[in-house]
């Protein structure tokens, strides 16, 4: 199995109820398109963005992202949903979203590197799957002084 997935509506789910999903999509634009699915889209297009500033990274296939990128991923959409509606997310919310776009800059500037794709799953060598802990504040280690 690929360690590339594509995002769905199950795992939104998984940070927000379905009552939240239900009522983004009832306020969605007239012309009848999902806007939960274009959330989705944009969603994942952002975070591949900040993967592919990273440069040492191979990319999935469009529309995919790192297993261990889907719940941060999903933390942004969360955030992104409550905007429709000039709410401001809770504290547990809020604290989620600064997380993921953390990490998503962290991977842009190459302090973090996730996985790169593999078509069997298995994670490069150099690399380590983004899901791993990150220090609050990083402390860079000497090898040698």
């Amino acid at each position: 199995m690929p360690n590339w997935t594509t995002v769905s509506e199950n795992d939104l789910a998984a940070t927000v109820s379905q009552r939240e999903i239900e009522a983004y999509r009832r306020s969605g634009p007239v012309d009848g398109s999902d806007p939960v699915a274009r959330l989705l889209e944009s969603t994942v297009e952002t975070v591949r963005g900040y993967i592919s500033c990273n440069g040492a990274v191979r990319m999935g296939p469009a529309g995919t992202l790192p297993r261990g990128l889907v719940i941060p991923a999903m933390d942004f959409a969360a955030a992104k949903m409550l905007g429709r509606y000039d709410k401001e997310p809770n504290e547990a919310r809020q604290h989620a979203l600064e997380t993921a776009e953390r990490l998503f800059e962290k991977i842009a500037q190459g302090a973090v590197t996730p996985e790169s794709y593999a078509e069997t799953g298995e994670a490069d060598a150099d690399s380590r799957p983004a899901s791993a802990p990150i220090a609050a504040e990083p402390t860079p280690q000497r090898l040698l002084d």
